[in-house]
């Protein structure tokens, strides 16, 4: 898939990059809280023949006990809008006698990535005194929304007006696990860049994540 390709290719960029332009002056590496901001490219494969791609956005938050050990959370939002199979059943109901019949209905709506949070413990290495490269494992969510109106699949199902409602499965919102890797690059002592590949553990398909952030360290 591109993305594994690009999580490839620009951890081995940044890590060779790292290597290269480390400065000899030494820089501390300050323990305690942090804070940062992110932007990141989710790809869910949850769906048989679909591969869905949001560009997000996240904040950050933690706090490094020692130079080899923090815990971070994070909350972020999908800035996009992707094509989503949709599978369910219009139900009619008869005004006068309350008799219910259904019709199946398969088509695609416009879903958005409402939500993507993780929490976990986070083990760093560090390569100089301003490259490091890091493990982390711990437990997310992520959550898909449709953005489209049911109603107006309904009359398009059934082709009338009368008491229609919709009922499909429901919107993607899977918890797990979660884990992966990176490579972080201190700018000067309180700033710091980080580049990462994230897994989330889906059980319904597969959930992949390259993400890039900037923290301040405080």
């Amino acid at each position: 898939m591109k993305l594994k390709w690009l999580v490839s290719l620009s951890v081995s960029t940044i890590i060779l990059g790292g290597y290269s332009v480390a400065s000899n002056a030494e820089i501390m590496r300050v323990n305690g809280p942090y804070q940062g901001l992110g932007l990141g490219s989710t790809e869910f494969d949850i769906y048989e023949g679909y591969s869905l791609q949001f560009t997000t956005i996240y904040t950050q938050v933690g706090y490094q006990f020692s130079p080899y050990f923090a815990l971070e959370g994070r909350l972020g939002i999908g800035l996009n809008e992707e094509p989503t199979p949709l599978n369910g059943d219009v139900y009619t109901q008869e005004p006068l006698t309350g008799k219910i019949t259904s019709e199946p209905v398969h088509t695609q709506v416009g879903s958005g990535l409402q939500l993507q949070t993780s929490i976990f413990l986070k083990a760093n290495y560090p390569v100089s005194s301003r490259v490091g490269v890091f493990l982390f494992a711990g437990y997310a969510r992520n959550k898909l929304s449709y953005n489209d109106d049911y109603s107006r699949f309904a009359k398009e199902v059934i082709g009338s007006n009368t008491n229609q409602f919709l009922i499909t499965e429901e919107n993607y919102d899977k918890d797990g696990k979660t884990f992966g890797a990176g490579v972080d690059y201190m700018l000067n002592q309180r700033w710091q860049a980080s580049a990462e590949y994230q897994y989330f553990d889906a059980i319904e398909g597969n959930i992949y994540a390259l993400n890039f952030s900037i923290n301040y360290r405080f």
